[in-house]
């Protein structure tokens, strides 16, 4: 363990520094979203935009065709990773916060006090790392296991973008699909139907091809994107903390440590958000 220093004022992480959460954006993309489903359908007629059968085709087909590609333990956990969409991100000034008090306590060499400390730890990657190191566990060793459990949390975080990624895909074939099956009705009645009736069940046919092109690039592709900036946020700051855990392993002291998760937060910031 590093020998005791003075008891230091060690500074916070500044809010400046916080990767903004995604909710304000959110809210006014479906703002926007409601608004102009009002215009069009204010300007078309709203029944002209209401097929209950296109919709059950595109629907229940997108439904069945996930079920069948994917195993219901990966459809729950893209659910529950909805929640990542709104999620507000100043959990990390919150975790660097935890990771410097838990340093002031670590360079008194108390290692009971240190054992303590570490059970307050919300986080369980910090809770290893942190544990690694009043482990006395090498440098090396500590970024390894460090790396793969952050490798591990890639791969697992991925899945729900992908996911909606294709359902996307599939949800304009199935507007297709309906449409073809409208059509297919259409022809059967063409020769006992007048031009104005065609006119109709043809409107109605193409209804649903907008159901499926709606659903792919104003709802499951945007949350694909959601994911997967969040999973890109969550990587970076995981980065950061493995940074500090790594500089607390090497006895830098807590002053020094809370300026170097600032400066790395910055960074991160600038990367993900571009300058401001």
């Amino acid at each position: 363990m590093p020998e005791p220093c003075p008891t230091l004022s060690v500074p916070t992480v500044p809010k400046s520094f916080s990767l903004t959460g995604s909710l304000s954006s959110t809210l006014l993309g479906l703002v926007g979203a409601v608004l102009l489903f009002w215009f069009v359908a204010n300007r078309n007629g709203f029944g002209t935009l209401w097929n209950p059968s296109g919709l059950a085709i595109v629907g229940g087909g997108v439904t069945i065709a996930t079920l069948i590609a994917f195993r219901l333990s990966e459809l729950l956990s893209a659910l529950v990773a909805l929640s990542r969409i709104v999620r507000d991100d100043s959990a990390a000034e919150n975790h660097i916060a935890e990771m410097i008090e838990w340093a002031r306590v670590y360079q008194t060499r108390s290692i009971q006090a240190s054992e303590e400390k570490l059970t307050e730890i919300a986080s369980p990657f910090l809770r290893l790392g942190l544990q690694l190191v009043l482990d006395a566990l090498p440098t090396e060793d500590v970024l390894q296991i460090m790396n793969w459990r952050i490798q591990k949390f890639a791969e697992q975080e991925i899945l729900p973008s992908r996911l909606f990624r294709t359902i996307a895909g599939m949800a304009p074939a199935f507007g297709l699909l309906a449409t073809l099956v409208g059509l297919i009705g259409m022809m059967a009645d063409l020769g006992s139907s007048s031009i104005s009736t065609i006119g109709r069940h043809m409107s109605v046919a193409l209804v649903a091809t907008l159901y499926g092109v709606v659903l792919a690039n104003m709802v499951f592709k945007p949350i694909a994107i959601k994911l997967e900036q969040a999973t890109a946020r969550d990587i970076a700051v995981l980065n950061v903390m493995l940074e500090g855990i790594l500089l607390i392993r090497l006895g830098r002291s807590p002053a020094s440590v809370a300026e170097a998760m600032g400066e790395f937060l910055r960074d991160v910031k600038d990367e993900v958000h571009g300058h401001r």
